[in-house]
């Protein structure tokens, strides 16, 4: 298969083109108008500007509810639309270029501020995951045991450019089903209530449907890896097989992570990585047995939950040091020192870079 050089926006929009996505309502956001742009260039659908982020969703909504495959790029995506989307059983794909709420810093802020929404969420580690990912969140997302939106981050240098085999049609369409979600139809109509009586009913069948997806999670990563000769799991264990000290981290600058174990490795110490690749669902059995006999865990994180901290490390069932970004991008020795100094100390440290 050939491959192409290719930047992490390309890869989203080669991964929306393999979806043979329908419908793209776009709002002109700076870091994620490129997906649109190259979009519009290799595929045709129906690619249409809307005012505001939030009227993105609002037009998703409308789209997937008759019937049509629907890709939002978007960059800090939070309105009451985006809220409603889970809630109404809907699903589509997000491919979120990440950035802080407040500005051009990336972090996952924009995205974790959806960590309780409903949203199957994605941290890929490279652009050629992201094209990858991208299509497998849909077969997840639109199956009927689940029906829910799904949010694919992007949180490196966005026109950072990698080598990448994008799927074709044609292999695509032996994994991925056509899209048979709710329809509105005059003759047989359809309610979508957000404001039910019964809403403690509707948010159990969201957690019964994100309890679905685990379970499919493994098996499309499982097919995709049996079609496609490559795979990524839940979690990825990187050198841990007698790691002492483990860095749990997401997103891309796993890579920074990986390379600095692996100088630590040279150096004789048992330093190993653990890369969360899906964080809704959250893994939970997984990463107890990755960490159950880890003599140190440091977690590296790039969104702070104000009052209470690193919200990644806040998931993690154990005591550990926590590394969080505050827009920077991390180099090797950071990773290396922070290690060093996690190591020294017979007590939990709150790092920052």
């Amino acid at each position: 298969m050939k491959g192409e050089l290719l930047s992490s926006t390309d890869a989203a929009a080669f991964g929306a083109k393999a979806s043979f996505v329908e419908a793209v309502p776009s709002f002109a956001n700076p870091f994620s108008i490129e997906i649109s742009k190259k979009l519009a260039k290799i595929h045709q659908c129906d690619i249409f500007d809307v005012p505001t982020a939030g009227d993105a969703f609002a037009s998703a909504l409308g789209c997937v509810a008759t019937g049509k495959r629907t890709f939002i790029p978007a960059s800090s995506p939070l309105s009451q639309d985006v809220f409603s989307a889970p809630f109404m059983r809907l699903p589509f794909v997000v491919a979120n270029v990440a950035k802080s709420l407040h500005g051009a810093k990336t972090d996952h802020a924009s995205s974790m501020a959806l960590r309780d929404a409903g949203y199957l969420m994605f941290f890929p580690e490279g652009n050629q995951e992201i094209h990858d990912t991208i299509i497998q969140a849909y077969r997840v997302a639109e199956d009927q045991k689940v029906l829910l939106p799904a949010i694919v981050n992007i949180d490196g240098i966005s026109n950072f450019s990698e080598g990448i085999q994008p799927a074709t049609d044609a292999a695509v369409r032996g994994f991925l089903p056509k899209f048979r979600g709710p329809k509105l139809d005059a003759k047989n109509p359809l309610y979508f209530n957000i404001h039910s009586d019964k809403y403690d009913e509707l948010k159990l069948q969201q957690q019964k449907a994100m309890d679905n997806a685990t379970d499919l999670l493994k098996k499309t990563d499982e097919k995709w890896r049996q079609k496609f000769r490559r795979g990524y799991g839940i979690v990825e264990r990187f050198m841990m097989e007698d790691a002492e000290t483990i860095i749990v981290i997401m997103g891309y600058h796993s890579s920074t992570a990986k390379a600095a174990a692996k100088k630590m490795r040279e150096a004789g110490k048992k330093v190993g990585v653990l890369r969360i690749r899906v964080f809704r669902p959250w893994p939970a059995k997984l990463v107890n047995e990755a960490l159950a006999t880890a003599k140190k865990v440091l977690v590296f994180d790039q969104a702070v939950s104000i009052g209470t901290g690193s919200i990644l490390a806040a998931h993690l069932k154990r005591s550990c040091s926590s590394l969080v970004s505050m827009g920077k991008y991390p180099s090797e020795k950071d990773f290396l020192d922070a290690v060093a100094r996690v190591e020294k100390s017979e007590h939990d440290l709150k790092l920052w870079l």
